[in-house]
């Protein structure tokens, strides 16, 4: 399959699962074997279970982060549960923004260091190249020099363009329309 044949099925994909409004909907049973809340979590923080969260996440995936989503849980669910729920997803997304937003300003500062720490073993580098003592300090001053140049560049150029696209997915899914269909 070609680039361009995968690039039609995709916009096919999101074409189907477009609603009126221009949403992605993404159609979530919860049925009698449905495990609706993470056992693991006590009643003052209860939360969904993580297979409702990855499934929502593995039909959304591929969805562009300016495309809001719809989710649609289909069930029978007492109004109360139903703003419950709404808030439990709401608290995970913002959770995990708060991750993604710590791992940015992490990767920042992780750039920052690596890029001074990499200019400075450069210039003490060229300092004894220039003179020609320490050889054998010398090339290791250009060797930890230029890895740490590699990895700051590493952190920009791989790393936070990465970080920057799970942020605009989180907050797409905080952004995201939830409703309720009784079956």
């Amino acid at each position: 399959m070609t680039r361009k044949q995968s690039k039609q099925e995709l916009k096919e994909y999101i074409e189907h699962i477009r609603d009126s409004e221009g949403n992605a909907v993404v159609d979530v049973a919860l049925g009698e074997n449905t495990e609706l809340y993470d056992p693991l979590s006590l009643k003052g923080q209860k939360d969904l279970s993580g297979d409702i969260y990855d499934y929502i996440e593995a039909q959304t995936n591929v969805i562009p982060a300016i495309v809001p989503l719809r989710i649609r849980f289909h069930g029978n669910i007492a109004e109360e549960e139903q703003e419950e729920i709404k808030k439990m997803m709401h608290r995970h997304y913002v959770m995990r923004s708060f991750d993604v937003s710590w791992d940015l300003v992490a990767n920042f500062r992780k750039m920052l260091v690596l890029c001074i720490f990499g200019v400075i073993m450069i210039s003490v580098y060229l300092y004894f190249a220039i003179t020609g003592s320490h050889v054998f300090v010398t090339e290791l001053l250009s060797i930890v020099g230029s890895f740490s140049l590699w990895e700051a560049a590493d952190a920009l150029l791989l790393e936070r363009p990465r970080l920057r696209q799970e942020h605009r997915n989180i907050e797409q899914s905080l952004n995201e329309h939830i409703e309720f269909v009784c079956d």
